[in-house]
Parts: structure tokens; sequence; C-alpha cells
């Protein structure tokens, strides 16, 4: 599956370069500040409590942890094609209107340490104010603003030939970028940030509150320096998907940018740089105000997706608009269940909530102890969640309806933001705390009805078919008796690294890919009936007619690959160019899957060659896109979900 470099546009490269030549402009000598948080990072965080509904924060994603509080804005609003601007003589800025008669130069002054961004009180004087710098106004007047020391120290960086070149300029980002880095030395974030914020309200003779808000929140994110290198032309991928996080952020805060920007496009040469507004398939997007990572929840035509804001938002799955959002005490990092007119999510305050899904009124929440990234088990009228409470680590059922507790087992269970029970018929299978547990509890009692003693951890939820559980445990099969929990027939495969993804059972084969090998077992017997060399795996398969779908990212760089799941034979096999790829979906005849990189990729399933990709920004080991009714819904790390029609 061939795919396309994340390309930022000129416009954004400009921007950041301007940033840079800032720094030449800004104050020196100051402490630096702490480097943002990588992508998918999984450092722990502490958390912060829940900001009103109206209000959203803009924050690094990370895997398993919640960011920081960051400054929050307004609620968003969907963002939808609209004509592209006209671009200025310099084809990296933005044309802005004529100034309007009257209106102030600028209206951004810095914020006090204490003072939300955006606020109209009045700043202490602890610094630069560069609420003059407007449209007439020069480089001179900026650098006026600072001290002595400052002044010495520019001018050290630069040279006196080249600063006061700089000094006659008017005040705009045109035409600064190539100034060195080195000026970073002399870098105040802060003032870099204020400096930039004024020129954009020049280019866009003004910014809104909102506008200005998520800006300083979206900069608050990232330092000059970083930026810098991202820029440089040794940068790095991971530099790379840092400048696509900051263009795509640009983008939600100031949606016009996107006119010509970053977004999804055919990958047969135009690639991603033509823009998602000009994607023909592309149906729209919603900007939230915080990194949205797990994969939206799509039902009865309303797309539900969880955000790093603290809210869950609910949309109109064919145009985008706001239905209402509700708002938690941490960020959201589970995949919402939808269940007989009511949302469950779980939320980093340690509560699953239950939501109306007509309003998105609270019907109740419940405290499990512990994160809740997991999708909620629903089933039997009943909610079954690990908890973590004073006795231990239990699995308990609440009430769907109420909230109430119907039962809490006695077996421990692990407490872990991505675990949760599986719920199939009258039965509940949990892994359990201790190595090699594994328990199938009556759901109505929360009684066990059998314990198994299996060969490791148990990490991936089972499948039950014909009166068997087949369950994956690192590199062995199980196939137990439904009833009794006795094994049926008991596979180890020896293969290291080893692999638990979920049990794969289908047309009576059970499919296992523990390691650099898909072996194809017979689901009665454990008996295997074919084998195939992959490669280090980096997904669960997939099967769909009758093909077996997988990736590898060991061989030429990575691939994805194409079985007869009949016969175990190649039908294709594409070079994903280095590229890890993870959560395969197959359907209507596509192969989708996303990358390291940040893409969200499409393949025609009969051979690997794509046909479609979406440069989404960022990357995480959980699923970010759901497929439903030929719409690809999708979630990116900008800030947003995004609804595509399949290719």
């Amino acid at each position: 599956m061939a795919l396309q470099s994340a390309n930022t546009s000129k416009k954004f490269r400009a921007i950041v370069l301007g940033l840079l030549a800032l720094a030449a402009l800004a104050a020196c000598g100051s402490e630096p500040e702490p480097e943002p948080a990588a992508v998918g990072s999984d450092s722990p965080a502490t958390s912060s409590a829940a900001p009103p509904v109206e209000q959203q924060v803009v924050q690094p994603p990370a895997a398993t942890a919640p960011p920081p509080p960051q400054p929050t804005m307004p609620v968003p609003t969907p963002i939808r094609p609209a004509p592209t601007l006209a671009l200025a003589a310099n084809p990296f800025l933005i044309q802005p209107p004529p100034t309007p008669a009257g209106q102030p130069a600028i209206v951004i002054a810095p914020a006090a340490a204490d003072q939300p961004p955006g606020s109209d009180a009045e700043s202490p004087e602890t610094g630069p104010d560069y609420a003059n710098i407007g449209p007439d106004a020069t480089w001179g007047d900026v650098y006026d603003t600072f001290s002595e020391e400052e002044q010495e120290c520019i001018r050290a960086e630069m040279g006196d030939e080249r600063l006061e070149q700089i000094l006659e300029k008017s005040f705009s980002l045109e035409g600064l970028e190539g100034e060195p880095t080195p000026v970073l030395n002399c870098i105040s974030d802060e003032a870099a940030r204020d400096i930039l914020l004024a020129d954009m309200t020049n280019q866009f003779a003004g910014l809104t509150p909102e506008q200005e808000t998520c800006l300083r929140a979206l900069l608050g994110n990232f330092s000059p320096v970083d930026l810098a290198q991202a820029m440089g032309p040794e940068a790095t991928p991971e530099q790379g998907l840092l400048m696509l996080s900051f263009g795509l952020g640009m983008a939600t805060c100031i949606p016009e940018l996107a006119q010509g920007g970053i977004g999804g496009g055919p990958i047969d040469g135009s690639g991603p740089g033509d823009g998602i507004m000009q994607d023909p398939r592309f149906l729209w997007s919603f900007a939230t105000g915080g990194w949205v990572v797990t994969a939206p929840a799509v039902a009865d035509g309303t797309v539900y997706i969880g955000s790093d804001d603290h809210s869950l938002y609910a949309l109109d799955a064919e145009t985008g608009s706001l239905q209402w959002s509700h708002a938690t005490g941490d960020v959201i990092r589970s995949t919402p269940t939808v269940a007989d007119g009511t949302v469950y999510v779980g939320s980093n305050d340690n509560h699953l909530y239950a939501l109306d899904v007509a309003n998105g009124a609270e019907l109740w929440s419940f405290d499990t102890g512990a994160w809740v990234q997991y999708s909620p088990a629903v089933g039997n009228g009943a909610v079954y969640v690990a908890t973590q409470g004073d006795a231990g680590q239990k699995i308990v059922a609440l009430d769907a309806a109420t909230g109430e507790s119907r039962w809490v087992a006695d077996v421990a269970a692990p407490v872990e933001p991505t675990y949760t029970p599986t719920v199939i018929g009258n039965r509940v299978y949990v892994a359990g705390s201790t190595y090699g547990e594994f328990f199938s509890l009556d759901a109505a009692t929360g009684d066990v009805a059998w314990q198994a003693e299996v060969g490791s951890y148990v990490k991936s939820g089972p499948t039950v078919i014909d009166g068997v559980v087949y369950l994956t445990v690192i590199n062995q099969a199980y196939a137990l008796n439904e009833a009794t929990g006795e094994a049926i027939w008991h596979v180890n495969t020896e293969e290291f690294p080893a692999r638990d993804f979920p049990a794969l059972v289908v047309d009576g084969v059970y499919f296992l890919a523990p390691s650099d090998k898909v072996h194809a077992l017979d689901a009665a017997t454990g008996d295997e009936l074919w084998s195939y060399d992959a490669g280090e795996i980096s997904t669960p398969l997939v099967v769909d007619e009758g093909v077996v779908y997988g990736a590898s990212a060991s061989g030429d760089g990575g691939s994805v690959f194409a079985l007869d799941a009949a016969t175990g034979q190649e039908t294709w096999r594409e070079s994903t160019r280095g590229q890890t790829i993870q959560s395969l979906t197959a359907t209507d005849g596509l192969l989708f899957g996303e990358s390291d990189s940040g893409a969200l990729i499409a393949a025609a399933g009969d051979s690997g060659v794509p046909v479609w990709t979406f440069e989404k920004g960022g990357f995480s080991d959980v699923r970010g896109y759901t497929v439903v009714d030929g719409v690809v819904y999708s979630a990116g790390p900008n800030n947003s979900v995004y609804a595509h029609r399949e290719p």
C-alpha cells in the first residue's frame, strides 16, 4: 500500500518560519519553557477539573495519560467547504481584506499568568505591550519595546547590518523566512507567541476572540526551537508530524486556512496537499477544543466523539452539525457505546457516564476508581465495568437504566485504562489479575461459572461460537467448552515476539498471528491447515469474503498482504514504504488502515492498489476511524473529527 508523506502547505510553513524570525525581536536570556509532550506520549500527568460545557482546551495527544490543562475556548462549529481565499503577491500569505476605518491596530495583549487568554482584564507591566503593533508598524517599533539588555542580545545574534535592514521593514512575516536559527538563543517563547498573534491579526484584519484564544492555546503547545528544527532540511519523520499537527491546529482555529492546505486527497499524483476541502469525498469536519484520539461511534444517524477538552459531542452524521455536548471532569479516551437510547462513555476522571442520546442529559454516573478508556460492555440490561475499590479490583454490574449496582463479582480482575469485560449471551468473560486466570461469570448474578487456567496473562477478548470459547493468549490458542471451561484443544506456537490479538474464528477456521507467521487452525481440532511467513505482524488480521488481510512491519520496510483464507496462498502484497500499518478494516471491497505517519488509507481489496489517503495527523495504537454505511468517520489529534465518502 503506497503511502504519501504528510505535506505542510506553504502558508503554514511561512507562518512557522515567521515565528522563528520573531526570535530576533523577542526578549533575550529568558528561561526556556518545558517542551510539549511528544505525539503518543504515555507519561502520566495530573488531571484537572472539568471546564464548563462552553469551554474547551487544546492539548497534545497521549496514548493513556491525561495531558495538563490548557487555555479554554468557546464551543466549536463544524467546518464545511468554502470559497478559496485569494492569495497575496507573496503566495505564503493570505491576502486580508482592507482594514476597516477606525479599527484598532491590534486586539491582542500578553495575558497575565493568572489571566485566561482572551480576557479583557489589564495585563500587569511584566513585559512588552504589543497592543500598538498595527498594520503601519515597523520591526523597529517592535524592537524599541525591548529592554537594553534584550536589544544587545538581538544585535549580537544578528549583526548590525542585518538588524538595521530588518528594523526598517514593515511589521510582517513576509521576507523574514531566511533568518538564521541561532537567534533562538534569545527567544522568550511568550513574547514570540504574542508578536505572532499580532501579525496574524494584521493579516486577517483582526481576529475574533475565539480565534485568538484558540491560536494562543495552540501555540502554547509548541516551542519555537522545536518548530525550527522541524522546518530544517534534515527534519525527522517525528518532526514532520510536529509540523503537520501545528498546521492542522491552525486550520482548526482559522478554517479558511484549510483551503488549499493540508487534508485528504487522491494519492495518484496530486497528494494530500490539495486540501481537505478540495477532496470530492470530503463531507464535513467538526472541530473540538482538544485532541481527538479514539474512533467515533456511529448509531442511528448520530456520530459520538470524545475529546481531550473533557467533552462528549453528538453530531449529525449527515451534516456534522452539533446536536449536543456534555462535559466531564477530564479527557475522554473512550469510544462510546450506544444502546437502547443511552450513550455510555468513560472519562479519565474515573467515571462512567450514561447520557440520554436525545439531548446529552446525564442519567447517571459511576465512580470506577480508575481511568475509563475502554468501550463500556452493555448487555442483559446491565453495564459491566472493572472497578478499583477499597476491597480491591472487582467486576461490577450496573443497572443500565439507573446506574445502581446489581452485583459485584468476587474475582480479582485487572483494572487497566483500556480493559473491559466481554459480554456474550448470559455470560461475562473476565481476565484475572493473576497470571493464567480466565473467568466465566453468570451475567445475572456475577457468580463464577468456571475458571480456566491458561498460559499467560489474558489481554484480549474471546470469541464464542457453537458452544466453544476461543481465546488467544500471547503465542497460544485455546478452545474451551462454553459450559465447563475445560480445554477442548490447545496450541502453543512458541513464536516470539508474541502477540495476543483477539481470537479470530471465521467459517470454522481459527486464524492466529502471534509473530512472523499467520497460522490457520481447524477450529474443531486445533490442527494446522496452513501457515504463511508474513514478517513481524503489526496489527490483528481481518477476514472478508474469503480473504485474510494483514500488515507486516518487517521485510522491505513493511507491507500489507492478502491471502486466500482456504489455502493460505498469497494473492497480493504491497509495500508500505517504511510505514507501519495498524487498525485494518475490510468492507465493501476496500481495505482501510492507519499508518504511523498519521494517514488514513484505503486500498482496493482485490489488488492492494491504494485509491485514497487522508492525512489526519498524529498516530496512536488506538483505532481512530469508523466505517459505516459508505462513510468514513475519522478522528485526528488536531482536535477534529472528519467525514468522507468511501472511495
